[in-house]
């Protein structure tokens, strides 16, 4: 049987009224300013620690389960490895001298909220500076009433 025969026939068995016909529903609501604020200071709060080493405040945030992308090429990093590299760019002497986001679009989906986001950041080492600029996708829990940084995804452009 050819492909568009199959879809034919999965077509016609599934009907009009399957839920491959319908369209799907919007799941995504708003966050109440207050709560988007604070979501925006928790993420930012997560690069700057990140950058400045301060890995006891990243275990405040960062759950065991979280799951790092970063654009370095590794396939993704966990929280230890995410939190051995924050220590590990702070000792080589780097230093944050800034970190801004842009175009930040938010999607809720009950206790979840997934943040899109253009980043940029400057940093310096021996007195050289380097940009990074790029597309950040980041995930928020919200558990026990509060919210856990469960995971990101990391592009640069140049």
């Amino acid at each position: 049987m050819r492909h568009g025969n199959i879809l034919a026939l999965v077509l016609a068995v599934s009907g009009p009224g399957s839920a491959a016909a319908q369209a799907a529903p919007s799941v995504a609501t708003t966050l109440p300013t207050a709560e988007l604020k604070a979501l925006e200071a928790i993420r930012k709060d997560v690069w700057v620690n990140w950058f400045t080493g301060d890995t006891a405040a990243l275990r405040r945030v960062l759950p065991p389960e979280l799951i790092a992308i970063s654009p370095d090429g590794t396939p993704w990093q966990t929280l230890q490895q995410t939190l051995d590299g924050s220590a590990s760019f702070k000792a080589a002497g780097n230093r944050l001298l800034s970190v801004a986001f842009e175009g930040t679009t938010v999607h809720r989906f009950e206790a979840v909220v997934v943040m899109f986001s253009q980043y940029e950041v400057e940093t310096e080492l021996a007195g050289r500076r380097s940009t990074q600029r790029g597309r950040a996708t980041e995930v928020f829990v919200r558990k026990d009433g509060r919210w856990v940084h469960t995971s990101w995804h990391l592009d640069t452009v140049p």
